[in-house]
């Protein structure tokens, strides 16, 4: 999926590592990101819904790895992330 992040001129492609009802665990193929950083990650689901969220870089960690503090979603955002603690992807 990818990532726009405020400054960088191209999205980051990135993978979810891990997710929470306050956050997204990130890790980026290559490309790094700063504290503080906003950043909107946008994807399309198989039912065509496209989702979108945005927050605020908190954390950066080795190996690509970074946290995101959501402060932006939509409803298919919030729907995809419901899907995924009911077991539902």
């Amino acid at each position: 999926m990818k990532l726009q992040v405020t400054g960088r001129a191209a999205p980051l492609i990135v993978e979810i590592v891990d997710v929470s009802a306050g956050g997204l665990r990130l890790r980026s193929l290559g490309e790094e990101v700063r504290v503080d950083q906003r950043a909107t990650l946008a994807f399309v689901l198989s039912d065509q819904r496209a989702c979108a969220a945005s927050g605020k870089v908190m954390r950066v960690e080795r190996g690509g790895a970074f946290v995101l503090a959501l402060d932006e979603t939509n409803d298919a955002f919030r729907g995809f992330l419901a899907s995924l603690s009911a077991g539902g992807l």
